[in-house]
């Protein structure tokens, strides 16, 4: 979606990371996932990258978002471009090595994911249209303790997809996210919001994202869009409700 962290990254005299944003305070700067490509990079590439890189935190933390691999990725293809470095043959592995949804935000496209995160299958979604309320209630959901609980029952597994090149409405209609249920046990507030989305508002389809504990919502229009964003500000005020759009590939997104 268009929403997301910023980052900015400059050639350096040394390596430095600085973090600020709304959610910056939150990051341990000796653990975040940059300093663990920065030093990937210099391994696979047997040299030093001395960048200034400033993150601007604006996603919640934990959030089910996929906010560190998109950093992630958002770093590993700067510096390719930065020292114009000609991509390692063994760049997938490098990207698996990082997160497991690293390999999809780098390569910067909708798709549909298998195994671990390695297999892809590019697609175009027709969700463009649609207005998307996101909402977050601020408490972070492990999502290595939602895997480790997450059991799915011989006859509710998952089924191989028949392949197709578009995805809408309707398809996600017939799906679920398993982890979800896990995540509500963890968490019953993420069950209240999209109880609330699905009764009190015109959401068209309402789901939690990822491994939780975000909430997005689907809306026909900008009016059904605000109301809700409206009731729900005032339903929860200390959560986190934020609007953007769903775009297909990162190079749709406005950096302006």
């Amino acid at each position: 979606c268009e929403l997301g962290d910023v980052i900015k990254i400059e050639k350096s005299n040394s390596f430095q990371l600085k973090i600020k944003g709304p959610f910056g305070k939150f990051l341990d700067l000796n653990e975040n996932i940059i300093l663990k490509v920065i030093n990937g990079l210099e391994k696979l590439y047997e040299r030093k990258f001395k960048v200034c890189v400033t993150l601007e935190k604006n996603l919640p933390i934990s959030s089910g978002m996929g906010g560190g691999s998109s950093n992630a990725a958002t770093v590993i293809r700067a510096i390719h471009e930065i020292f114009r470095i000609k991509e390692s043959k063994n760049i997938d592995d490098f990207l698996i090595s990082i997160g497991a949804d690293v390999p999809f935000c780098y390569y910067g496209k909708s798709a549909i994911i298998n195994g671990i995160g390695e297999k892809i299958d590019f697609v175009n979604h027709e969700l463009c249209n649609y207005y998307v309320l996101l909402i977050n209630p601020l408490k972070e959901v492990s999502t290595k303790k939602i895997f480790e609980k997450l059991k799915i029952l011989k006859k509710n597994k998952v089924k191989k997809e028949i392949k197709f090149n578009k995805l809408n409405l309707e398809f996600l209609k017939e799906k679920e996210n398993h982890l979800e249920a896990v995540a509500i046990r963890e968490l019953l507030q993420i069950k209240t919001i999209l109880e609330f989305l699905k009764s009190k508002t015109d959401s068209l389809y309402s789901r939690m994202t990822g491994s939780g504990a975000t909430c997005f919502s689907f809306y026909k229009n900008k009016e059904s869009l605000k109301i809700a964003e409206n009731m729900l500000k005032l339903k929860f005020p200390s959560f986190w409700v934020m609007k953007t759009k769903l775009v297909n590939s990162i190079n749709d997104i406005s950096l302006v």
